[in-house]
């Protein structure tokens, strides 16, 4: 039915008094927004606990959507802290509050080695029955000009062209022809077909490098995902982080419209970091990007059948079972005791 809901990730190792924390100012800062096309009332819409590890939010999407709503729902799962967030439209709101509520029982917090079915994101996994998966997994090192993105699409079609067609294709016009094709070959990913294409290039200022691998498949579903991996190195290095101070919790999921105070204006900040080359050589990134690839597998036990929603699986009552086994017993007291063998008489 075309409905969906995203779940994030926002923190690990994160305590009770940070969630609440937290969730305390995402609150303040949707509801001190007015809407100016509903007589000023609040952006925020209603904000109702209902456990200490579990809040949930209603706000207005934008103002110029009077009946267009924002559901979140905020989980603190041991140590995680987990949003799940959906839209409803023409004020049919309760279908996707019980969709949330639903949901947020189906989520897990686990260790790597016990997992169990279920799609597995970072320290939780979601054992939940539904029709598609799409994901996205970003990792980039502080300090560093290397990452790593992964995106996975269960039921998508692979694609029709080649990746390293369409990148050939994709630096032709940006590039204008101007790179190193440093790999191109067929592999395996995940015991499925698969091809990467592996670049380099440069401008005035500095070099990159850039590593794609996508996997194809005649027969997509859960088991047999559309997997497409991006690595790069050097360009913008990321900041390193500050031991002193708490990774942020709110400011990069809060709604556009509340999002104001966070950034300096264009005038005042400062200017951005100088390109660098990629901290890794050639055949180093290589290593790792080959280390990276040989690592992925679909993980056993990950996809558990589906219900049959047609099926009646109904056991006997305590009382059936127990009149059951009484016919039972008495039926094998009625057969007589059995005659001796004849052939061993005498």
């Amino acid at each position: 039915d075309h409905s969906s809901v995203e779940v994030r990730v926002l923190g690990e190792g994160v305590t009770q008094q940070r969630f609440d924390a937290a969730l305390n100012e995402r609150s303040h800062r949707i509801a001190a927004i007015k809407n100016y096309k509903q007589s000023d009332v609040s952006m925020l819409v209603s904000a109702i606990r209902l456990s200490p590890q579990s809040v949930t939010l209603q706000y207005f999407q934008s103002a110029a959507l009077p009946d267009t709503f924002v559901h979140e729902f905020h989980l603190l799962v041991g140590d995680a802290y987990v949003m799940l967030r959906a839209e409803s439209y023409d004020g049919e709101t309760a279908p996707v509050e019980a969709r949330l509520l639903k949901l947020s029982k189906e989520i897990f917090k686990v260790a790597p080695e016990n997992a169990g079915a279920g799609f597995a994101l970072g320290p939780i996994v979601i054992r939940s029955h539904h029709d598609q998966e799409i994901a996205s997994f970003y990792f980039r090192p502080p300090a560093s000009d290397v990452s790593l993105e992964v995106y996975v699409n269960a039921l998508s079609a692979s694609q029709t062209k080649s990746i390293k067609t369409r990148t050939e294709e994709g630096v032709r016009v940006f590039l204008a022809g101007d790179y190193e094709n440093l790999r191109a070959r067929k592999i395996t990913l995940a015991g499925m077909s698969a091809e990467e294409s592996l670049i380099g290039f440069s401008d005035d200022t500095h070099r990159q490098i850039l590593f794609g691998c996508e996997n194809y498949r005649d027969n997509p579903s859960m088991s047999r995902p559309s997997m497409n991996f991006r690595m790069s190195a050097g360009g913008i290095k990321r900041t390193p982080i500050d031991p002193g101070k708490p990774k942020d919790l709110v400011r990069w999921t809060l709604p556009q419209f509340a999002n104001k105070g966070y950034d300096l204006p264009l005038w005042q900040q400062p200017a951005s970091p100088e390109p660098v080359n990629p901290s890794l050589t050639d055949y180093e990134a290589m290593a790792v990007w080959d280390a990276i690839l040989k690592s992925v597998r679909i993980r056993y036990g990950a996809v558990a059948p589906k219900p049959d929603p047609w099926a009646n699986y109904r056991g006997p009552s305590a009382e059936e079972a127990a009149e059951s086994k009484r016919i039972l017993d008495e039926f094998i007291a009625s057969f007589e005791k059995p005659k001796a063998d004849p052939w061993k008489e005498g």
